[in-house]
């Protein structure tokens, strides 16, 4: 039987449709929440990867993608939008090949995604690396991988030094020169290292996945610093996050959060699956300027919740999604999405169950929540300077969402997913 939300859902859902975008004198926003300043409707579904903002903070990008085991043709894009209105400003089509991470943003204007196309079956047939500039025209394209040796990078994104280089994961960590020739290659294990490296201050690199271990690198060479193990179940999906004195903070599959010294000792770590309870960790942490750190749950019983734990590693709150409806399995209630800190401190997180959530981030209660048209996986907010929160949806929608932050919590290490709006894995 199909419930009066969800009729009312699907009524909004086909009228959003007819559409390209939706502003405020729109009434189908107002339907949606006051909040909500418009609606992009993209054309193909957005799985994986969140919103990057342009260097001035003027537009948008954000790349389509189907989940991990879909194997449903379709064509895919890096788009850029532009942040007042939600205009298409352009389109870089890629044909099969989806954008199966988050858009990095150099220092220069240029973006940066890894794309992987795939076989009518679902399975992967190539990957490369794709550069294109801020007016959307190739720069140049690098493939690493080829024919069966191609690899499901799914969770993987750029990182993108200040000199433009590029630091990527497929079946082995890249190094690429900002003109996408190989500089060096490290961790060749046999299979896809579905994680993310993260840029220090200094340039250091840092990278842990499956069977490789938090490792500290030279960016120029590859030279191994140091590495430390973070225990048997040590795989990662979420982002290494930096805090102001260096230290490394790494979520991992066994939900347990590690923080790491700049010198590579572990000085604590906190067992978020504790007392009873079992979770997994794929949201990233955020670091806010008293050192918190918030990151969410999935799989966990009884259901996923936003964590912020003390710089000491000791629990501070923990915050139950609100409005999750009884007779909807807990299943669908994961925590994907990376927190991001605005400057007034509200946290803000995107929900699988189709919400976005703003959290006071010293005591854990929440200010307001908006209703989205379709659920949100992996998709992490992006935030303005004039306090315009943008998130997509696995239908391929858009949302600009009026917050009372005004952009990122200045004094953060490390306030977003991938260190800031840019993406880059760098504060």
């Amino acid at each position: 039987m199909i419930t009066r939300s969800r009729r009312f859902l699907l009524a909004l859902t086909a009228l959003v449709a007819a559409g390209c975008f939706a502003d405020r004198s729109n009434p189908i926003v107002n339907a949606l929440d006051p909040r909500i300043r418009w609606v992009a409707e993209i054309g193909s579904p957005i799985y994986y990867g969140s919103p990057a903002l342009s260097n001035d903070g003027l537009t948008v990008y954000v790349g389509t993608s189907f989940p991990l085991l879909s194997a449903v043709p379709h064509q895919h894009s890096l788009v850029a939008l532009d942040v007042a209105t939600g205009a298409e400003r352009w389109r870089y089509a890629l044909g099969a090949s989806e954008v199966r991470s988050s858009p990095a943003v150099a220092p220069d204007g240029s973006i940066t995604v890894l794309v992987e196309e795939r076989s009518p079956t679902g399975g992967f047939i190539s990957t490369e690396v794709v550069r294109v500039s801020a007016a959307g025209a190739t720069l140049w394209r690098r493939p690493l991988g080829i024919g069966a040796s191609a690899v499901d990078v799914g969770f993987s994104a750029p990182a993108i030094g200040t000199d433009g280089s590029v630091y990527v994961a497929t079946d082995s960590l890249y190094a690429l020169n900002p003109n996408g020739t190989v500089r060096w290659t490290r961790f060749f294990t046999g299979e896809e290292l579905r994680a993310s490296a993260s840029i220090g201050a200094d340039g250091t690199i840092y990278f842990a996945a499956h069977n490789v271990p938090l490792t500290a690198m030279h960016p120029d060479s590859g030279r191994v610093l140091w590495e430390t193990p973070l225990g048997a179940q040590d795989h990662v999906f979420a982002s290494p996050a930096i805090g102001t004195d260096g230290s490394i903070y790494v979520a991992t599959e066994s939900c347990v959060l590690y923080a790491v010294s700049a010198a590579g000792s572990v000085q604590w770590s906190y067992d978020a699956g504790a007392a009873g309870s079992s979770c997994a960790m794929r949201s990233s942490p955020a670091v806010g300027a008293d050192g918190t750190i918030y990151f969410g749950t999935v799989d966990r019983t009884p259901r996923p919740v936003l964590f912020a734990i003390r710089p000491s590693g000791v629990l501070r709150w923990t915050y139950n999604p609100s409005g999750m409806p009884m007779d909807v399995s807990p299943a669908n209630f994961d925590i994907y999405s990376s927190p991001v800190i605005g400057s007034d401190g509200a946290v803000y997180f995107g929900h699988e169950f189709g919400r976005v959530y703003a959290v006071d981030g010293q005591a854990g209660a929440e200010r307001w929540v908006v209703r989205t048209l379709s659920g949100i996986t992996w998709s992490s907010p992006a935030l303005t300077l004039g306090g315009v929160l943008l998130i997509s949806d696995v239908q391929g929608r858009v949302y600009a969402i009026t917050t009372e932050s005004a952009g990122l919590q200045g004094t953060a290490p490390w306030p977003r997913y991938r260190g800031g709006n840019r993406s880059a894995g760098r504060r």
